[in-house]
């Protein structure tokens, strides 16, 4: 199998093609709009002169670095669109609020703001707001479409159909700060401008980062597929989603089947889904899916590292791949956490899924994993097979009415070196001999986990996951070293522990915090 090679450097860039929005470059004429004291019969061109709407925009052929500015904590009714706004890196076209706190576009049953075939804009410091995705609302909140070299920070966006935020083909976008909530297909989307080119991977170089997408219960007007995702990303070639947050999604979608996830991608390549935390994510009453993360049909070269999954009714971490999808192969899961998902579908903190009939799905390295599960199962597998998938160093460990550490049909599954336990004393009897088979260099003792008391946690910041006291072992066991895989892919576990090449790595998301000597 090729090994991957992700270098975050490779989005360094999408931080320096784009001014911070606390610079404010010389802009050629700004705009103002005050919904309060404006009128429309004013030039336009300072506070005093704002006008009171968006109707004279119309009229105005936008330049690079001019800019549009609403006034703050005020509502203005109505919906922004431009088409063609043509910035440069130097001098981007701006739209955002003055005079203190966030300006709100009401936007009804539109869109609330709609920029197409465009280069160069920076949006800011904006609320949207739509009707309601049951009360007529047929947009998103933010949509841009064909638009390259932009930015979206600072933006909550809530009462749409279909997205808060959405990104239709274009590429080097940077989405940040985004509460994307109350929306109906996703809180935040990306794809390509025409889905019956998904395959082609057309939208490049996306980040994604430090948003918040919660309670997007389903589009009404989707009744063939899935909706109430957090956020989606499809049809994308270098993706970072980090730092973000998805919750209480998908409980409302209208129909039965395939469903929503908390944080997920499909055709895509070179993705990396990095210290986010989905949690409490749904589906409808038969529906499926309703997981914390996904890589869907046709991931590539893609990485899940240093993420936890917790409460979902679907699985924490799904590898899935649907028919006529692209080629699955080539992907990592490492250093995450699964506590207690799988409450209806999948059952368990890693599902496997494959359609029948469909590309193949192969080649995935699964280790350093931590999965808690008493709803069902470590690992299941259903359907198809699966060459090229190992898991190593992981642990598993159930509790209360969770059934088998791996389950299903796991034709072309290797395991090696993985810690399994089970504080059910039946399985502690026949697993090991069981186990053995599966896993011949495995482990069977009580890794002595800190668990959470009654199951409910708080997390801190999203930036310092790390941080949490739970999921790491209290035990004082010693392994040796040949029993473990050496020489880390990375530098440090979940919690930011030092990893080095010199000592074994300890099985799970996350190694002691005072490492016993061992001798090799």
């Amino acid at each position: 199998m090729k090994t991957i090679n992700v270098n975050l450097g490779v989005f360094i860039f999408l931080q320096l093609a784009l001014p911070s929005c606390g610079q404010v470059p010389p802009f050629v004429n700004t705009y103002y709009i005050d919904a309060i004291n404006g009128n429309d019969n004013y030039g336009g061109l300072s506070s005093e002169s704002a006008w009171q709407s968006f109707q004279n925009l119309r009229n105005i052929h936008l330049l690079s670095g001019d800019q549009i500015l609403l006034r703050g904590n005020v509502i203005i009714q109505g919906s922004l669109a431009l088409d063609s706004v043509m910035g440069t890196h130097e001098l981007p076209f701006r739209i955002s609020s003055y005079g203190g706190g966030r300006a709100t576009i009401e936007s009804g049953e539109a869109h609330g703001i709609y920029i197409s075939n465009s280069r160069y804009v920076d949006i800011s410091n904006i609320k949207v707001s739509g009707a309601g995705r049951k009360a007529g609302n047929m947009g998103s909140g933010i949509e841009l479409y064909n638009v390259f070299d932009a930015s979206i920070d600072r933006v909550q966006a809530y009462g749409y159909l279909w997205n808060g935020v959405s990104v239709k083909g274009g590429g080097r976008i940077r989405l940040t700060h985004i509460h994307a909530h109350n929306n109906g297909f996703s809180g935040i989307l990306v794809g390509p401008d025409d889905y019956n080119r998904i395959s082609q991977k057309p939208v490049r170089d996306i980040y994604i980062g430090y948003c918040l997408a919660e309670n997007n219960p389903g589009c009404p007007a989707v009744l063939d597929n899935h909706s109430g995702n957090g956020i989606l990303i499809g049809g994308v070639t270098k993706g970072l989603i980090e730092y973000s947050e998805a919750r209480n999604n998908g409980w409302d979608m209208p129909r039965y089947g395939n469903g929503p996830v908390g944080i997920w991608a499909y055709e895509s390549d070179s993705l990396v889904i990095q210290y986010c935390y989905s949690h409490r994510n749904k589906t409808s009453a038969l529906g499926k899916d309703g997981g914390g993360f996904d890589f869907d049909g046709g991931i590539t070269n893609s990485v899940m590292q240093y993420n936890l999954s917790a409460f979902n009714e679907g699985a924490g971490y799904g590898m899935y791949q649907y028919q006529n999808a692209s080629l699955w192969n080539n992907n990592i899961i490492r250093f995450n956490i699964s506590y207690h998902d799988g409450i209806k579908n999948g059952k368990a903190g890693i599902h496997v899924w494959t359609d029948s009939p469909a590309e193949p799905i192969r080649n995935l390295r699964a280790y350093n994993n931590t999965i808690v599960t008493r709803f069902g199962h470590g690992v299941n597998a259903e359907t198809g097979h699966y060459p090229g998938f190992l898991f190593e160093n992981n642990v598993f460990y159930l509790t209360g009415g969770a059934h088998n550490f791996v389950a299903g049909n796991y034709t072309g599954f290797r395991f090696n070196r993985n810690l399994f336990w089970s504080e059910v004393s039946e399985r502690l009897h026949s697993a090991p001999s069981v186990l053995k088979a599966l896993d011949p260099e495995m482990y069977f003792f009580n890794p002595k986990l800190i668990l959470p008391e009654n199951e409910v946690f708080d997390i801190p910041e999203i930036d310092k996951m790390h941080e949490l006291p739970f999921f790491q072992s209290q035990s004082d066991f010693q392994l040796d070293s040949a029993g473990l895989m050496t020489k880390p892919e990375v530098n440090f576990d979940f919690f930011k522990n030092k990893l080095s090449n010199d000592k074994p790595l300890m099985p799970g998301a996350g190694v002691q915090r005072n490492i016993p000597e061992i001798k090799h």
